[in-house]
């Protein structure tokens, strides 16, 4: 029988209602006696690293909870983490950065609550625990959630309420449980760049884009010493021409500059030789993150500024080949 080590970090899946709302109130020993049936398949070895709604997760828990499965990795067959839904996916993406392991860990939580009449806690950690002994998945970190199990760099949280909250976009599902186990669709593996950092030194701010938006959020940045600057542009990776010009000057800073798109499709390609056009901010000395998205590309930079500054971020954020897409 497979051994999983099951770390909860907090999140809806262990929350229950109070008269001020619902909070995360159950160790993650009160859940498996609540579940019984969920560990039934399985060996397991039990963790409570925190107990936080994930909007309230901060990087340090992150570099906490990648230092945990290092320390466990060797002796288990697989790891699962329970998580807030909120920023399940920046998570996982950061654990399939940093973390070069021989076992796949695989993030899970719920949308309804513990005590919830129907809550969908429980199908959801047997998903997860199935997915994380199961001898086809060996690497990688993943999200398991409504019976779907999506690698790390595609997955996004598509809807706030729903059951059927995650997608991975045109890449589609890993896997898909079925009464008869995991049917899969494609090879279960990291699609991310590894980049082993053990710290999180480097400071990044995220930057939205709209019609006439200034430059004064990413002038403040520059201010503050942040040392990379995610800006959501538009279309293709194009900015407003007052942000452009803040962009060029948190350049001259030497801070490193990453766009992105807004559009939830497609990749940024810089075409486009206006002022705050694609080519010109690229001339500017800026990076591209494919059809990665805001969020993501911040925890990219981050893991990367602080691994190693230069090479390091160019690799990381190499227009030809980003993480297992791009062009061949």
């Amino acid at each position: 029988m497979s051994t999983v080590y099951v770390i909860a970090t907090g999140g809806t899946i262990v929350s229950t209602s109070s008269d001020t709302g619902t909070v995360p109130t159950e160790s993650v020993q009160e859940l498996v006696q609540a579940y019984p049936e969920s560990f039934e398949h399985v060996d397991i070895e039990l963790e409570q690293l925190t107990q936080t709604p994930s909007s309230e997760l901060t990087i340090n828990d992150l570099v906490r909870l990648s230092d945990c499965v290092r320390a466990v990795a060797d002796e288990m067959d697989g790891v699962v983490v329970l998580h807030g839904t909120d920023t399940i996916e920046e998570t996982a993406y950061y654990l399939d950065i940093v973390l070069d392991v021989d076992v796949p860990v695989v993030l899970t939580g719920a949308q309804r609550p513990y005590d919830s009449r129907s809550p969908d806690g429980p199908a959801n950690l047997r998903g997860a625990l199935a997915a994380a002994s199961h001898d086809h998945v060996r690497t990688g970190a993943y999200v398991f959630f409504n019976d779907r199990l999506h690698a790390a760099r595609p997955v996004t949280k598509d809807h706030s309420s729903n059951l059927d909250a995650y997608g991975s976009g045109n890449y589609g599902p890993v896997a898909e449980r079925t009464p008869n186990g995991l049917w899969f669709y494609r090879r279960p593996e990291s699609l991310s760049v590894t980049i082993p950092t053990r710290e999180i030194t480097a400071t990044v701010e995220v930057m939205p884009t709209s019609t006439d938006t200034d430059g004064r959020q990413i002038d403040h940045a520059i201010d503050r010493g942040v040392d990379g600057i995610v800006v959501d542009a538009l279309g293709l990776g194009n900015v407003p021409a007052d942000v452009a010009d803040s962009i060029g000057d948190a350049v001259d800073d030497d801070i490193v500059v990453v766009i992105t798109t807004r559009c939830r499709n497609g990749v940024v390609s810089p075409m486009y030789g206006s002022k705050g056009g694609g080519a010109a901010l690229e001339e500017e000395g800026v990076l591209f993150a494919s059809n990665l998205p805001a969020h993501k590309a911040r925890i990219k930079l981050l893991v990367a500024l602080s691994q190693q500054p230069g090479d390091t971020v160019l690799e990381a954020f190499d227009s030809s080949q980003i993480d297992g897409h791009g062009y061949v």
